[in-house]
């Protein structure tokens, strides 16, 4: 700091330290101004009869007009004047009053002989000293005004009557009267330092308030900055995957074949990370844990469907070891630790195995994900839950946001669980999950240990030509699709059609909608994407339940990863996939749905 600002500074300071004194100052001794009317009433009982009429009238008339300016200059203090003059005010109205009192001594107590008068006056003044350090005493100045023309007079009154002054009393008074001032000096500067530490912190507060103000600004962009980019980038990889989908790769060319596998490789990866954007999109709302209760042969079923094809590609032996049980938790929640837990497993191990156990010798649900992969490296185990954080031994080596890990650590904090992780470079690493969640063992529905190595993996998902599809001795269900995105639309109609669907593409601006709906048949179920317009699917689903008078199933598949929505599509029982999804796991989706209704 510079000398100029620590000028600035001290004068900003003493500004403001007398501003609060003056505050403190002026509301004591309004709210004393009652006890200013009745001393001078006690002294008519305790002096009246023992002081000449003429004496105790005028110093009685005194007071009163001491009393009536004090309280005018004292209701005159105000912002509009300067702060000397408020000060000046201040010190007239406390000094008018106690000069009276002071000049008490030669009214009250004619001699010292008269002991008990001296002694009373005495007590009197000693009294009006002491309350008034209780209000004044934060700034010495003001004390001074208020105590100098109390004591001054007795001082003069004493040594005007020194040959009869019991001078134990006088010295005692004296030393009460250095005592006030001392006392007083030393309290201003303490209450200084103390305005000043306070001020300080109100500063650091303020600081602090605008750095978490920043921080939950910068957190609201972040999410909205993925929820926009991730939309916006969504859209045109859900028309690439459907595309890739459609491509039939045994009717390829050999070096065609190779090229396009490597493509869908690639647009494998980019799934992934928008997954991942998703998951941490989900995670910045406020999410609520929900309790319902689930198997662990589904969760292990759904994960073998995930991740079977992504181990048989990279040749490397996936296991589950486990005792059936239901388990009392969220089974999505436990299901994305999971999915983040295999899928890094899967891309940072070359060869070997991967193997996920379910402890079953605790009351809670306890499960560790083994791999032989790279391993980490001890210094970065303490920053691999940081957002975005990549190792910079494996950084070249493998693709990815570095978001998995962090998006765990974050859900097991959700549910106040526990992340264990132990890790050997070359040799792979361990992750051990705490749950809170409950687990009853059910010993007689226990599946055999799941054990699967690469030659014997198949994809667990069904396969969609002959067990998905409708056969063609099947009725063909209504499927009404609202998409704006042309690719999209025109992807949905070729692909919907040869599964066997019956595929109505409903148009969304409000009066080809309208009349639309007239030949329109009953539909079975409704394929929609969110953000179309004016309106939205939302609204597209509500009107045709409307005029099929018929909670019709139906479905918004969309880009649009903002964490309000999900409450809002749960309110109109509308289910959600985002984008970009696989088409056959939109079509199971689909089935699945119309076998329950």
């Amino acid at each position: 700091m510079t000398m100029q600002q620590t000028a600035e500074y001290e004068a900003d300071f003493n500004e403001l330290a007398a501003l609060e004194k003056l505050q403190y100052m002026q509301d004591y001794a309004k709210s004393s101004t009652i006890a200013t009317l009745l001393a001078p009433l006690l002294c008519i009982p305790l002096y009246k009869d023992s002081t000449p009429a003429a004496l105790f009238n005028i110093w009685f008339a005194v007071m009163t007009v001491a009393v009536i300016v004090r309280y005018i200059l004292i209701r005159s203090i105000n912002r509009t004047r300067t702060i000397e003059t408020n000060f000046r005010l201040l010190h007239l109205a406390t000094s008018s009053v106690t000069l009276v009192w002071g000049l008490g001594w030669f009214v009250f107590v004619p001699d010292t002989d008269s002991f008990n008068h001296y002694l009373m006056y005495e007590i009197s003044c000693l009294t009006i000293l002491f309350v008034g350090m209780v209000g004044y005493c934060v700034n010495w100045k003001t004390f001074c005004a208020f105590m100098i023309p109390l004591k001054l007079p007795e001082i003069v009154f004493l040594l005007m009557n020194y040959e009869l002054t019991v001078w134990p009393i006088a010295l005692g008074s004296m030393v009460a009267f250095y005592l006030a001032l001392k006392m007083s000096f030393l309290f201003s500067k303490s209450w200084e330092k103390s305005f000043a530490l306070r001020l300080r912190n109100d500063k650091l507060f303020e600081q602090l308030t605008a750095e978490k103000n920043a921080s939950n600004a910068a957190n609201v962009a972040k999410s909205e900055f993925i929820a926009t980019a991730s939309h916006d980038l969504r859209q045109p990889m859900q028309s690439i995957n459907i595309f890739i989908e459609m491509i039939d790769d045994n009717n390829l060319k050999s070096n065609e074949s190779t090229i396009f596998a490597r493509m869908r490789k690639s647009v494998s990866v980019l799934n992934r990370m928008f997954n991942t954007l998703l998951d941490i999109s989900k995670l910045d709302s406020n999410f609520a844990i929900t309790q319902t209760q689930f198997t662990i042969h589904t969760l292990v079923e759904n994960l073998k469907n995930t991740f079977t094809d992504l181990c048989v590609e990279k040749k490397l032996e996936l296991r589950f070891d486990y005792n059936d049980g239901v388990v009392a938790g969220d089974a999505y929640l436990t299901e994305q630790i999971l999915r983040n837990l295999l899928s890094n497993a899967i891309q940072y191990t070359e060869r070997g195995h991967i193997t996920i156990t379910f402890d079953d010798t605790s009351e809670n649900l306890v499960f560790q994900v083994e791999d032989s992969g790279c391993g980490i490296p001890t210094e970065d185990l303490s920053l691999i839950f940081t957002e975005f954080y990549r190792s910079e031994h494996s950084r070249a080596q493998y693709d990815g946001l570095g978001l998995g890990l962090s998006i765990v650590s974050r859900i097991v904090k959700k549910i106040e669980g526990q992340c264990l992780v132990h890790s050997e470079v070359g040799k792979g690493t361990v992750f051990t999950i705490h749950t809170p969640f409950t687990i009853s063992k059910d010993q007689g529905n226990s599946p055999p240990t799941a054990l699967t190595d690469p030659s014997q993996l198949t994809s667990n998902l069904p396969n969609f030509e002959e067990e998905v599809r409708l056969s063609e001795s099947t009725p063909a269900y209504h499927l009404g699709i609202i998409e704006n995105d042309y690719s999209l639309k025109e992807a949905y109609l070729e692909y919907f059609t040869n599964a066997g669907y019956q595929v109505h593409l409903i148009p969304h601006s409000e009066d080809a909608f309208t009349e639309y709906l007239v030949d329109m048949p009953k539909l079975n179920f409704i394929l929609s994407d969110f953000r179309l317009g004016t309106k939205d699917g939302i609204y597209f689903i509500q009107k045709l339940r409307e005029e099929f008078n018929e909670e019709i199933p139906a479905c918004i598949v969309t880009a649009d990863t903002s964490p309000q929505h999900l409450e809002l599509f749960s309110q109109h029982n509308i289910d959600v996939l985002y984008k970009p999804i696989n088409i056959k796991r939109i079509e199971e989706f689909i089935s699945g749905c119309l076998k329950d209704n």
